[in-house]
């Protein structure tokens, strides 16, 4: 060792001695300089989108815990106010949180998450498939489509600067861990999808037990010698009704998850999202899909189904966060399912599939702590057939303001992964510093 790199040696060991956590710290950086996986992720604007398939309750994630009506409608699936065993969490200005969200409060409050209520599809679509390929394809009407609006948003990514470029963009600019190639990446554009694994759900999700025990135990009762037919026959065709109603459900519930693992997983995939963020330095584009928010029976409130559903899906957000570390001040993250639910809770303590829906924004760019739009109301006069929530915004304003606002391109490309669509809201609305942002 010559002199020159001996004294460098002294100073380095002098300056982490100093600074506590910086003998750690440079022992890190260099085990990243060593291996390109761990290395922090090149600096880019990225984009990733997140699928609660099934239909979130809005109602559920932002509980109205004030409004006399959420109680009546829902006699077994409304929260308590904050306080309460099991109650909302309070986040200021009349806004209350699932408390199973309860870790997202901090980012609320700090200003990096944001939600966007009355959101959802313009046409009335209570179909899961049909619904979910108008929001992948970014189209009103997507059951021709053949590519996804985030695919098209890749190929903008890439257009060439000047129109003079011959040469074809060959980088991989969007990834997903999917069990097949999502119709939100189909297109032109070079995607990389990989498997998530394998995974499986519980069995018999729509099943209720206690139900079936209970129809088990009455019926010699209602078969017994005197009692009148038409009792008798009442309660086997309402118990036969109560069975073929729970089959249905379970049928849709299972189609609802589009094949997609269930929403426990997002921690783990969320880390392999971003570690093929940085094997492909030029993706600026994920997406991830989760099933288990199609809460026909048995939702629960504070737990059950939907509780712990959600719970998965705010430990997945704080595994991404983690994972993106300081690249989560470049990244937006939208989590967004195809509808909501209705207000009215159903006879086996579920709700039922709805229309207007809620959209959640979190990241460094984010107009955070506040609900964008115009809130809901309950009373029954503004709720849009059979007591759905009414749809308010498009769900096409919040991700058209992440192209502009958010990613740095023009209108021109908006109405190129938008195609016919033309934005109402100001993209500051959703995206920049809080001063700058109104509501529409």
């Amino acid at each position: 060792m010559n002199r020159r790199r001996f004294l460098a040696s002294l100073a380095l060991c002098a300056a982490t001695a100093a600074v506590p956590g910086a003998a750690l710290a440079a022992k890190r950086a260099a085990g990243q300089a060593k291996d390109p996986l761990n290395a922090p992720l090149a600096p880019r604007k990225r984009l990733v989108v997140v699928f609660l398939r099934g239909g979130a309750d809005a109602l559920s994630v932002l509980p109205p815990v004030t409004d006399p009506f959420y109680t009546l409608a829902r006699p077994t699936t409304a929260l308590p106010g904050p306080g309460q065993p099991g109650g909302a969490v309070d986040l200021g200005e009349g806004v209350f949180l699932h408390p199973a969200l309860a870790p997202l409060a901090a980012w609320y409050r700090d200003g990096r998450l944001a939600f966007v209520q009355g959101l959802g599809t313009p046409a009335l679509i209570r179909d899961h498939d049909a619904a979910g390929r108008v929001v992948e394809a970014g189209l009103p009407n997507a059951s021709a489509a053949s590519d996804g609006w985030l695919n098209r948003l890749a190929l903008e990514l890439g257009r060439p600067a000047s129109p003079e470029a011959k040469k074809p963009d060959r980088a991989v600019r969007a990834v997903a861990i999917s069990p097949t190639s999502p119709l939100i990446l189909a297109g032109k554009a070079r995607i990389s999808v990989l498997p998530p694994g394998r995974f499986a759900y519980p069995a018999s999700e729509a099943a209720l037990p206690e139900l079936a025990a209970l129809d088990k135990a009455v019926a010699p009762l209602y078969a017994a010698k005197g009692v009148p037919q038409p009792l008798s026959r009442a309660f086997r065709e309402g118990a036969a009704w109560r069975r073929d109603r729970l089959a249905a459900y379970e049928r849709e519930m299972v189609r609802s998850r589009n094949g997609d693992p269930p929403v426990s997983r997002f921690p783990d995939l969320a880390a392999r999202l971003v570690a093929e963020f940085r094997r492909l330095p030029e993706a600026a584009l994920g997406f991830l899909a989760f099933g288990g928010f199609d809460t026909h029976v048995a939702q629960g409130a504070a737990t059950g189904r939907l509780a712990e559903a959600l719970g998965h899906a705010a430990g997945g957000l704080a595994a991404l966060a983690g994972a993106l570390g300081p690249a989560l001040a470049e990244t937006v993250v939208v989590v967004v399912s195809e509808f909501g639910r209705g207000l009215l809770e159903n006879a086996v303590g579920g709700t039922d599939n709805g229309h207007g829906g809620l959209m959640w924004l979190f990241g460094g760019s984010v107009a955070g702590g506040r609900v964008h739009g115009e809130e809901p109301s309950l009373a029954g006069r503004r709720l849009y057939r059979e007591r759905l929530l009414p749809v308010t915004m498009d769900f096409r304003e919040p991700l058209a303001a992440a192209v502009t606002a958010h990613l740095g391109l023009s209108g021109e490309a908006v109405a190129r992964v938008f195609p016919g669509f033309e934005p109402r809201v100001r993209p500051e609305t959703f995206f920049g510093p809080p001063d700058a942002a109104s509501r529409p």
